[in-house]
Parts: C-alpha cells; sequence; structure tokens
C-alpha cells in the first residue's frame, strides 16, 4: 500500500456466506483482494461524495465471508479470470463494478441484501435465502402453511415492504389479465388504515363542501375578539376585521396559510362560515387545529409546531386567497402565504385500492386525490378549469371515479424505478358534467329537478345559476386531474363568503359565481411551478407518493411523518405481523418478543401498540410449529413520482358506463394515515360549563 492511500474502514454487517468457495484443485485465494479493496472503495467514497482529487482509497477488508478466487483462463492460459464468492445464493461476481451496488446495500442497511438491486440479487433465486433453521416448509394442523400473505410479492420498497403495485404490473406481463383489490397485509401503515379511515373518510362524504377536510390547506386568522367578524366592505371591496360594538371597520385580518391538523369534534353549522356561535365546548375541541405551513424549500419545519385552534369563522377556503388578500400589500403577507403557493401545483393519490388491466396497459382506481391546497373524493362535485385561460368557468364534474393509469408498459425498462425507461402515466377523473353555458350542453335542455332528471342533480349544485347537462348522461366525462380548479361549494356558503354577489342573469336574485378563485389559482399553480424546486425543468407539477410528502412535512398534529419518523421500524412490524398472521416459527416469536420488551414501543400511535399486544398474545399462546420463508429480492424503493407533466390532453372524453367503475360507497385511504393521537389542550382553555375534556382518536395522514 502506497504512502498516499486512504484506508477507509467497512461497516458491520454482512450477508456473506463463507461456505461458497469453489474447487481448490482449480481455483486459489486471491489475498488481499487489491483489486475489489480499491476499486470498491474508490465507487464508495465517489458515491457518499467524500472523494477527493488524487487521493487513492482502500478498503480495510471485504464484508465477512465474501472471498477472491481466480483461475487461469482455458485455451489462453496468461488470461486470469478473477471472481468474487460469496453471496447467499451461490453465485458469484465476476467484476467490481458488478458487485459495488450489492456492496453499498449492505453498508446502507446493515448487512441485510433484501431490497438489492445487484445483478446478482435480481437473478432468479438471487437476493436474501432462509436459514437451515427455518426455511423448511412445515406442517400445521395437517395443512401445508402457505409462504406469506403476499404471495405473488417478488419486489420490495425501500423499507423491505412488498411492492404491490410493481408486484401487479409483473402479475399483469406473466397472466395478460389482472382484475383485483390491492392489498398490502405486510405493512402496518395500510393494516391500521384499516381501523381508522372507513369511518372517517365516510363521514368526510356525507359532510357539506364548506367543511375543512384534513389536511387541506386553508387560510386562517388566529386571533379575531369578541363581537367582531371578517366582512366585505362595499365601499372598497375589500375584506376586513368589522367590531359590531364601534359599528365600524378596524383593519385588516393577519391571514395565515395552515395545514388542518384536526377537524373539529363538535359540529359545525352553516352559520359558524362567518359568525361565532354557541358551542357546547372550548375552542380545542369545538375548533379545528390549524397548523402554519412551513416553507417545502427549507428543511426548517418549526412552523408546523405553532399550531392554533380555531373556530371555523376564522378560517376560509385557500382557494379564495385572491379575493381576501388582494387588498394587502404583498410584502405584508405572513411568509405562510408563499409557501402554500409553493406546493400549489403538487398532487398525491389516495387510497390506490384496485388494479385492472390488460396488458400493456392499465389502472390503479382512487378512492380521492390531494390537488394544490384540496382534497377531492369520489362524489365530489368540482369546478373545472377552463380550457382557455381567458375563458370563464362555467362547468362542474361530479366525480365517480379517479384512476392513475398506466400505459405502454411493455416498452418499459423492468428497472424503471432508477435509470430505466419508465412506463407512462397519467391521472384521469372521471364522473357526469354539468354547464351553465347551454351552448356547451349535449341536449340543449335545462338540468331541473321537475323534468324527470333530478336523480342527476348534485345537491351542492342547488342554489346556482340553471345548469345543463354536458354530455350524454348515460356516459362519463373523462378529464386530467389538473383541470380540477376546487370543490364546488353549496351556494348557501359561497353567498356568507362573498354576500354581494349578483347573478348574471338577475341582478334580483343572489347566486355564486363559479368563477371565485380561479384567477387565484392561475397565479398560485404558476408560482408553484416557478419556485419549487423539487419540479425540474420543464416540468409543471410534483407528484408526492403521500400527502405529508406533498407538503414536506415533517410533523402533523404532533407526529413524525413520513421519512422523519424516527421511530418507524418496518422490519420489526412485517415480524409482528408474520406472528399474527401464523407465518413465524418460535425462534423468532420468542426473539422478537425479548428484543421488543427491551426497547421502548415502537412507535407513539395506537396501530403499533395494539398490533404488539396481538403478536405478544400469539407468542404466549401455545407455539405451533409454522412456516417461515425467505424474503425475495426486489426492486430496492417504491416508484418516485417526484414530477409529472400537465401535458395530457386539456379537454374530455367521454365513456359509456361500462367502462367505468361503479360508483364507491366506503372511502378508505391507504399509505397515507398511519395512526392515530390524542387531542391535545391548547395551552390552559378548559371546557365550557365544567365539563370533562373527552379524548378523541385522530388520523395522521403519512
Amino acid at each position: 500500500m502506497s504512502a498516499g492511500t486512504v484506508v477507509v474502514p467497512i461497516r458491520p454487517g454482512s450477508d456473506g456466506d463463507a461456505t461458497h468457495q469453489p474447487d481448490h484443485s482449480t481455483h486459489t485465494l486471491v489475498d488481499p483482494p487489491t483489486l475489489y479493496l480499491e476499486k470498491i472503495a474508490s465507487l464508495w467514497m465517489e458515491s457518499r461524495g467524500e472523494a477527493l482529487p488524487g487521493v487513492r482509497y482502500m478498503l480495510d477488508k471485504l464484508p465477512a465471508g465474501y472471498t477472491l478466487y481466480q483461475k487461469p483462463r482455458i485455451g489462453t492460459p496468461k488470461h486470469i479470470d478473477k471472481w468474487l464468492f460469496g453471496h447467499p445464493t451461490h453465485k458469484y461476481f465476476d467484476s467490481p463494478n458488478r458487485f459495488f451496488p450489492h456492496f453499498k446495500h449492505l453498508m446502507e442497511n446493515g448487512g441485510d441484501n433484501i431490497g438489492c438491486i445487484c445483478t446478482v440479487c435480481q437473478t432468479k433465486g438471487g437476493g436474501r435465502i432462509p436459514s437451515i433453521a427455518t426455511g423448511s416448509i412445515a406442517k400445521q394442523k395437517g395443512r401445508s402453511k402457505p409462504l406469506r400473505p403476499d404471495a405473488d410479492a417478488t419486489r420490495v420498497d425501500d423499507e423491505g415492504t412488498p411492492d404491490v403495485y410493481r408486484n401487479l404490473i409483473d402479475k399483469l406481463k406473466r397472466t395478460g389479465s389482472v382484475d383485483e383489490p390491492i392489498k398490502e397485509t405486510m405493512s402496518l401503515d395500510w393494516r391500521a388504515e384499516r381501523k381508522l379511515l372507513p369511518a372517517m373518510l365516510a363521514k368526510i362524504s356525507n359532510q357539506p363542501a364548506w367543511v375543512p377536510r384534513m389536511a387541506e390547506i386553508v387560510l386562517f386568522v388566529k386571533k379575531i375578539g369578541p363581537g367582531e367578524e371578517i366582512c366585505r366592505d362595499n365601499k372598497s371591496g375589500e375584506y376586513k376585521i368589522y367590531n359590531h360594538k364601534m359599528q365600524n371597520y378596524t383593519g385588516f385580518p393577519r391571514w395565515e396559510a395552515g395545514v388542518i391538523g384536526q377537524p373539529a369534534a363538535e359540529a359545525v353549522s352553516i352559520e359558524d362560515l362567518v359568525v361565532e356561535t354557541g358551542k357546547e365546548f372550548q375552542v380545542n375541541y369545538s375548533g379545528f387545529r390549524v397548523e402554519p405551513l412551513p416553507n417545502p424549500n427549507d428543511s426548517n419545519k418549526t412552523l408546523s409546531k405553532q399550531y392554533k385552534y380555531v373556530p371555523l369563522h376564522h378560517t376560509r377556503p385557500f382557494v379564495f386567497w385572491r379575493e381576501f388578500l388582494n387588498h394587502i400589500p404583498e410584502d405584508e403577507w405572513h411568509p405562510t402565504i408563499k409557501h402554500a403557493f409553493t406546493v400549489m401545483s403538487s398532487f398525491s393519490l389516495l387510497d390506490k385500492y384496485k388494479f385492472k388491466g390488460t396488458w400493456p396497459s392499465a389502472s390503479i382506481s382512487c378512492r380521492g386525490i390531494f390537488i394544490g391546497s384540496e382534497l377531492i373524493l369520489i362524489g365530489d362535485v368540482v369546478r373545472l378549469v377552463p380550457t382557455s385561460e381567458n375563458s370563464p368557468c362555467i362547468d362542474v364534474l361530479q366525480i365517480s371515479a379517479i384512476k392513475l393509469m398506466l400505459s405502454n408498459i411493455d416498452r418499459a425498462n423492468d428497472n424503471d424505478y432508477d435509470e430505466g425507461h419508465p412506463y407512462n402515466s397519467a391521472v384521469h377523473i372521471s364522473g357526469k358534467g354539468f354547464t351553465l353555458d347551454p351552448s356547451h350542453s349535449a341536449s340543449g335542455g335545462r338540468l331541473t329537478a321537475n323534468n324527470g332528471t333530478e336523480s342527476h342533480f348534485p345537491n351542492s349544485m342547488d342554489g346556482y345559476e340553471k345548469w345543463y347537462p354536458r354530455h350524454d348522461l348515460t356516459k362519463e366525462m373523462v378529464i386530467p386531474f389538473n383541470r380540477i380548479l376546487g370543490r364546488c361549494f353549496e351556494a348557501e356558503a359561497m353567498i356568507l363568503w362573498f354576500p354581494q354577489t349578483q347573478s348574471h342573469e338577475s341582478g334580483n336574485n343572489l347566486a355564486p359565481d363559479l368563477n371565485e378563485g380561479l384567477s387565484g389559482i392561475y397565479q398560485a399553480r404558476k408560482y408553484s411551478s416557478q419556485h419549487d424546486k423539487r419540479i425540474s425543468d420543464g416540468k409543471r407539477w410534483f407528484w408526492g407518493d403521500s400527502r405529508t410528502d406533498a407538503l414536506d412535512l415533517e410533523t402533523l398534529n404532533g407526529q413524525e411523518v413520513g421519512r422523519h419518523d424516527t421511530n418507524r421500524d418496518p422490519n420489526k412490524w412485517r415480524k409482528l405481523i408474520k406472528i399474527i398472521e401464523g407465518f413465524a416459527n418460535a425462534e423468532e416469536k420468542i426473539a422478537l418478543k425479548r428484543s421488543t420488551l427491551e426497547q421502548r414501543p415502537l412507535r407513539g400511535y395506537l396501530a403499533s401498540n395494539i398490533l404488539v399486544q396481538n403478536a405478544f398474545q400469539n407468542i404466549d399462546s401455545e407455539i405451533e410449529d409454522v412456516a417461515t420463508t425467505r424474503e425475495s429480492s426486489a426492486v430496492p424503493r417504491k416508484r418516485s413520482h417526484r414530477v409529472a407533466t400537465s401535458n395530457e390532453s386539456e379537454g374530455a372524453q367521454f365513456v359509456g358506463d361500462d367502462e367505468a367503475d361503479e360508483f364507491v360507497d366506503g372511502l378508505i385511504e391507504e399509505n397515507s394515515f398511519p395512526g392515530a393521537a390524542q387531542r391535545e389542550d391548547d395551552g390552559d382553555v378548559g371546557m365550557a360549563d365544567g365539563g370533562q375534556k373527552r379524548p378523541r382518536a385522530v388520523v395522521v395522514i403519512d
């Protein structure tokens, strides 16, 4: 070793099998394995961004169990071939470049090879293999146990959990046709969601559209004095704080942008939109927890901790930011307003519940989608952005399906998660369309409750001007997701927020203006595309894996979320799930219980504690001889939908009922709501009338 060589120590942990060696009569050991020590060290330092120019590096050793052997090539004995042995599948590496991805994965995962993308692990039979003690299939009660809940799983994500979406695509390629529900039985997040979400999202779907929803962005004011409300000054058109005692305007509200962390536990009424109404409980129970939105381009997320419980009339939908801030100088805006602008061109899908396809195309049906500031669910009526920026908003859509469309899958590289060519994807929204413009109507006939078509008339559209069917209502209208402006709020709510809006048809009748918020959305989305650093050049949208990813939140509702959650331990969770499902052997059960009891709880939310309790009940019961299996290797991380273009057709398509999914009754969210927390007090505020505070479960979108 030269004097200018730096020795790089490797990290502990290895999957190496020291018994994997060639025939010693034909192969000779290479010791030290300088070729690999130097090349791997150089590649590793470069990948870590720590390599210095002109410096040579050398590993202090290879991972345990790996040895280098050489053999003269037959026919040309002067040419010496070298192979690295030790992979648990008893396959060898033929070059340092091929070994490096495997080495790097071992170093970053404590010696565990599950999820490794090296060429050896990706070949049939590669990756993690069972030990002799646990690898055989045992009998239980006279029946063979299945290998594991996700029997078709061959790929995993970055946490080692089976990647159900990629596995379904692989299954589609093998079988030609797939139509089945999406289940992630080895994911604790998914299993926890089954406990919490059906009732919660069913409740949301039954609420008026004007009620703020979990994880939505709203405008809010932290403080409004007694006898004050936010009103429109008819003389100036400005929205100010009006003091009823003084009978005068006292100034402008101090608007901020924040995320709904908890909805109100006490029922709200339409009057709550603009004034304080009597409540049984104090604001920490009757109000909404709103957390100021931190800058997605900054690692400092402390703003989220400055939450406030506020009554409903302190909030407004963020889609109307321009209307409420229009007369306030921009340099006086709270910083969170620009933070919200930055994420307005972001979206994330909610609860992917069914996979259906015929090779080489498929669709993934979803219960909802977050677009910018709002959560849109199946059943909602949404306003549509005009196809021309200079045109007014005249169309709405009652959503019946939200789908991620996958096409040209046959042209995609098998390793499309990284540098390989990906399959094409687009998010389409379908449903029944209605318009205010009779010239855009399919029939030209007015849609009213007394002409026999009332079953097609959504309640949230009542109170607007004349509606006409946008198309033959036996078919459905299909649009790209970026055509959605936001929810169509009930007329009564719009009139309370914008009381001076007059009907275009008659100045004598008050009617909501469908254009409210349109110009603000144009401006905010343009700002987002230009300032969100996660949107690469030439792209217009950021595609988040979850809502907290789309908003780049570190905490929500007091819980660490996403990659910021230091207590996440998916590997241990999967072991607990295997115990609950009866797929673990006696040694695994005892070892897991011992290690868990010696540590703090897996995570501070309810689902984890329930999982541990259930698993321990299984361990403490009579331990039967059950089957275990190896966890197969796979592509190492979830498909990263980081950016998406808006190059989908701006027009709409129309499909027949037989081509559309049936309207979804239940509403469940997958991969976004991992757990529950208890509602916190807002300072020292107590319950009204001396009542006791009732704890309630709330969800955290992750």
